[in-house]
This record gives C-alpha cells, sequence and structure tokens, in this order.
C-alpha cells in the first residue's frame, strides 16, 4: 500500500494540563511497502479509511478487587459527545463554562460486572475492603483536527467518518493479507466505515439509548451489565474511523487527537465510597439535591467524571489551538536528595533553572505515607534561596514518598483563557521518589532490647499496623551490623537478610527466599552480630559472633 504513519506525541507538566497528551498524526503516500529506502509504488491511493479502537483500563482495581476478571473492556461502557460538533466548533471554551459537549470525542468508564452480584459495581467500591472506589475514571480520546484533505489543511468538521463502539473481540481475521484474504478484506474496509461487523457495534450513545436520561433514576441506577449488550469477552471499545481520503504519492493527511483521562480523586472517592456503606439517608447529590438510594449517590457523583473529561478535552482543545501557547510553570530543581536519618529525614535539592525569573516564588514539598501512588500532603513551603529541609514529622516504621514542585506567583498566568488564572507549579513527577525514607533509628547495644513489631502480625489488623505497608514486620534495637534469619518452629530456613546500613531497625514483608507468603504459625529469629560493636569510648559492648534468638507469631 506504501502509507507511512509519522506519530508526535506531545505531553505536558503544567497542573491543569498533565492528564492528556496530544498525538498528531501524519500519513504520507510514500510508496515505500516494506523495511528499506527503497520507494515500490509511485500511484495515488484512492478512498483511504484509517481507523483504530481503543480498549481502556479503567478497571485496574476493580478488576482485581471485585471480580477477578477483566482490568479493561469486559465491563466498561462507551459513550460519545461532539454529534453537532458541525453546528457548534466555532464557540469558544471558557474557564466559565470548560466541558463542552459538542467536542468530538468518545470515552469509557466502568458499568456493573457481569459476575458480582453481591452491589452495584459502577465506580469500584472495594465493599470487601475499605468501600474507597477503585474505578472513577473516565478516559477517551477527542478529535482536534482532521485535514480536509492533502491539499487542504483546514479542519473538516464532518469528520470522523465513525466515532462510537464496538464489541473488543470481534472483527474480520486477516491472515497474510494473501489473494484469499480478499473477503476478510472487504468485511474489515466495510467495519471501518461504519458498518460493525457482526452489528457488534454502534455510533450511537448505547449507554443512554439503554438506560434513558443520564439524569433519570434508571440511568443513575444503572443496573444493566454492559457485557449482556454484546458477550464479547473482550468488551467494549472506542472506535474512531477518518476518511475515506484521495492521497497522491508524497503527499499527506493529519489529524490530530487528544487522549485523556480524569474524575474523581482519591479522597472523594474514599469519603464517597464511606458514606455510600455506612451513611444514613438523605444522600447529597453533586447538585445539591437529595435522594434515599445510595447507589443513586454514589452513581451520580462517579458521573460527574464526564463533566470532568470534557473539561479535560476543552482545554486540550484551546491548548492546541493556541499553538501550545498555554502558560509556562517553573522547571523543577534539577536534583532532590532524599535522605533517611535516626531523628529526621534529610531533603535537599538545587535550585531550578527558574529561580531568577520574575514570577517566581519558591518550593513545596509534598509527602505520602506508605506508597508513591496515593494521597500526598503539603509538609514544606519556602522562598527561593533555601534548599534543605529536615522532616522531623516522620513518624517511625512508616515508609514515605516525596515530591518537591517550584511554583510562581501568579503573574505569568493571569489571562484565564487557556486555563485557570493564578499560581502555577513544576510537574510533581520530576522529582517523585520511587524509594521510600524511613526514620533509622540508632543501632541497637543490647541483643536482650531487639524486639519484633507487631508481634503477633494479625492479617485482621494489616491496616492498623503500617500505613500503606499491609504484609510488614519490623526487627527493631537491632546492631547495626546483623545477620538476621527466620525459622520455622522445626527448623527449615524460611528466609535470611542481611543488615548492614548501621541503623537498628530492618523490615521485612513475610515473603521467604523462594517468594513464597509465610503461613501462619510460630517463627524463631536469629540475630547474629556480624562486626564488633563498639561505644563512643571504644569498648566493645557486642562482639561479632554474639547472637540472640526472638520469636513471633503469624495469624491469617
Amino acid at each position: 500500500m506504501g502509507l507511512t504513519m509519522e506519530r508526535r506525541v506531545y505531553a505536558f507538566s503544567q497542573q491543569y494540563h498533565d492528564n492528556y497528551f496530544i498525538k498528531v498524526y501524519t500519513l504520507t503516500n510514500t510508496g515505500n511497502t516494506d523495511w528499506d529506502d527503497e520507494i515500490e509504488l509511485t500511484t495515488g491511493l484512492d478512498d483511504v479509511i484509517i481507523g483504530w479502537g481503543t480498549r481502556y483500563s479503567v478497571t485496574r482495581e476493580a478488576g482485581i478487587l471485585l471480580d477477578g476478571q477483566q482490568k479493561w473492556g469486559k465491563n466498561t461502557w462507551v459513550t460519545i459527545r461532539g454529534e453537532d460538533y458541525a453546528d457548534n466548533y466555532l464557540t469558544p471554551i471558557t474557564e466559565e463554562d470548560p466541558s463542552p459537549a459538542w467536542l468530538r470525542s468518545v470515552f469509557s468508564w466502568y458499568g456493573q460486572s457481569a459476575v458480582v452480584f453481591q452491589i452495584n459495581t459502577v465506580g469500584g467500591a472495594n465493599y470487601q475492603g475499605n468501600n474507597r472506589l477503585t474505578a472513577p475514571h473516565h478516559a477517551g480520546t477527542a478529535i482536534l483536527h482532521v485535514d480536509n484533505g492533502w491539499n487542504d489543511p483546514t479542519d473538516n468538521v464532518s469528520q470522523p467518518l465513525f466515532l462510537g463502539w464496538h464489541a473488543g473481540d470481534t472483527y474480520p481475521g486477516l491472515g497474510n493479507l494473501s489473494e484469499s484474504d480478499e473477503p476478510a478484506m472487504y468485511q474489515l474496509y466495510e467495519m471501518l466505515s461504519g458498518s460493525p461487523h457482526l452489528g457488534l457495534g454502534g455510533a450511537e450513545r448505547i449507554d443512554e439509548v439503554i438506560m434513558g436520561d443520564p439524569a433519570s433514576d434508571t440511568y443513575l441506577k444503572h443496573n444493566q451489565k454492559p457485557f449482556d449488550v454484546h458477550n464479547d469477552p473482550g468488551g467494549m471499545n472506542t472506535m474512531i474511523t477518518y476518511g475515506p481520503f484521495d492521497i497522491p504519492h508524497n503527499e499527506s493527511i493529519v489529524i490530530v487527537e487528544v487522549e485523556g483521562v480524569d474524575g474523581l480523586d482519591r479522597l472523594m472517592c474514599e469519603a464517597i465510597g464511606l458514606e455510600w456503606k455506612d451513611g444514613d439517608a438523605p444522600y447529597i447529590l453533586p447538585d445539591g439535591a437529595e435522594t434515599n438510594d445510595k447507589d443513586i449517590y454514589k452513581n451520580a457523583w462517579v458521573f460527574t467524571g464526564k463533566d470532568s473529561i470534557l473539561k479535560t478535552f476543552g482545554r486540550a482543545y484551546r491548548n492546541y489551538a493556541s499553538d501550545f501557547q498555554i502558560p509556562q510553570p517553573p522547571e523543577p530543581p534539577t536534583l532532590f536528595d532524599v535522605q533517611s536519618g535516626g531523628d529526621r529525614v534529610f531533603l535537599t535539592w538545587e535550585p531550578s533553572p527558574s529561580e531568577n525569573g520574575s514570577s517566581f516564588s519558591g518550593y513545596e514539598i509534598w509527602r505520602a505515607p506508605g506508597k508513591p501512588d496515593t494521597v500526598y500532603t503539603k509538609i514544606y513551603t519556602g522562598p527561593a534561596g533555601i534548599y534543605s529541609y529536615d522532616d522531623m514529622s516522620a513518624k517511625r516504621g512508616i515508609s514515605y514518598y516525596y515530591y518537591i514542585q517550584s511554583t510562581t506567583d501568579g503573574s505569568n498566568n493571569n489571562l484565564g483563557t487557556l486555563n485557570p488564572i493564578g499560581p502555577l507549579k513544576s510537574g510533581r513527577f520530576y522529582t517523585r521518589t520511587s524509594k521510600p525514607a524511613y526514620l533509622r533509628r540508632q543501632s541497637g547495644d543490647r541483643l536482650n532490647s531487639i524486639r519484633v513489631v507487631p508481634n503477633p502480625y494479625h492479617i485482621a489488623a494489616q491496616n492498623m499496623q503500617y500505613t500503606g505497608e499491609k504484609d510488614k514486620i519490623m526487627f527493631l534495637n537491632i546492631p547495626g551490623q546483623c545477620d538476621i534469619r527466620v525459622y520455622t518452629e522445626r527448623g527449615d530456613l524460611v528466609h535470611k537478610i542481611k543488615h548492614d546500613d548501621g541503623s537498628g531497625d530492618e523490615s521485612w514483608n513475610l515473603i521467604t527466599s523462594a517468594r513464597q507468603v509465610i503461613a501462619p504459625g510460630i517463627y524463631l529469629v536469629h540475630i547474629i552480630v556480624t562486626e564488633d560493636l563498639r561505644s563512643q569510648t571504644g569498648d566493645i559492648i557486642m562482639k561479632k559472633g554474639d547472637s540472640t534468638i526472638k520469636k513471633f507469631a503469624v495469624i491469617r
């Protein structure tokens, strides 16, 4: 065929534009049909149709915690917006009206599970755990530009050719693109032209066709299973196709899309999930109205993600239309160093290259306990010229993750045409730590002061022990240089830890050296000093080879 595709992807670290990326596709009739530079064809291409389907993983946690099924596709809905784009594309998008439903877009969210009958699963409430909503996400694609033709780069407001959904694993099977595959090629061309294969797809808002007005109780109850619509294990794909295009040799067509994700933040997911599980009616809806139905309450909040994803698309639309001239955040510090200490965590950084700018205001440090992908709390705000901070509020035994951001005073972001006005911050992912920091106690000086905590380890209390680290015990007050060996009651070696960082504590995730979770029971810990430990006066207080045995229990 000789059609060559170049894809450029633009991502942004500014806080109002960091949840999407813009993809610019340039499709050129090069005539190059294989892997070398030789041109095999020089003829034009007629009636070219280009398209793709996407199956979004909006249910990563829900797929694990709720039904053990797919983390994408099978239990998701797909809907569209922008059927009236041609009538509205000249309408300005503003922060006062940031979520235009006329943008050409298609997006997915998690619906009712095909196998979970105990609860309404919209939002993925972890009903067997802490009730947090694990699947609030709305993810999808909007079209920002489609060339009218190879010789007309203006936007074709009548494109795309098809915008909707299609069953994920239902499509014509193509083999080696040989003559025998021509019937399947024809079927695929028909599918791309807007005729869903075997009828399993459509360009309508399938969720509203089945469940009615999104403001109705029937829709908000959302009891219909997406799987019952298509019976396809691959679930629902979003699907977009473009064309048909005539492309002469060495000419191109440009297509621009934005792909993004939005929805309720983690704190809202926790609050709504808790209210859904344990709250009392009436429940407050997003518009301030009340309902006595807890599922309508939960789902109404989850579905605010529809406006949120449209707001994301609207900002991307303005960003692209401005030729990527959004207000720029300051650059992050060039180095961020985090060191664990005995009574504090030491944080130091190098200056931001933007520090001499007129709008630069300083730095913020944020911290999260237990794991890096959770809620962060701001623990420090400081001006330019200061490049260190000691975190004295950390608690012993808990792991911490940090990031630092450069900030502005907002003077370079005062128009509000492309995003809200106010201070801007450097992207947090530039400096977010991936290894935990801990408070490190000094080396223990007496073997009889060693403790195993918690003891016993009880799985029912795992959420109350070490934040974010459910399967963890700690060996405290140990020598700074020692070997830790864990045995079963009958003497089988389970795990060995070489402790050599000089601190007085060590953690273990209850995984054996063979990468297996330990069984419930009684365990023995043999701790052997590997280097002489001396006091400040030089006296030996522990000798190499000194040892002790401790006991702990595991209850599951």
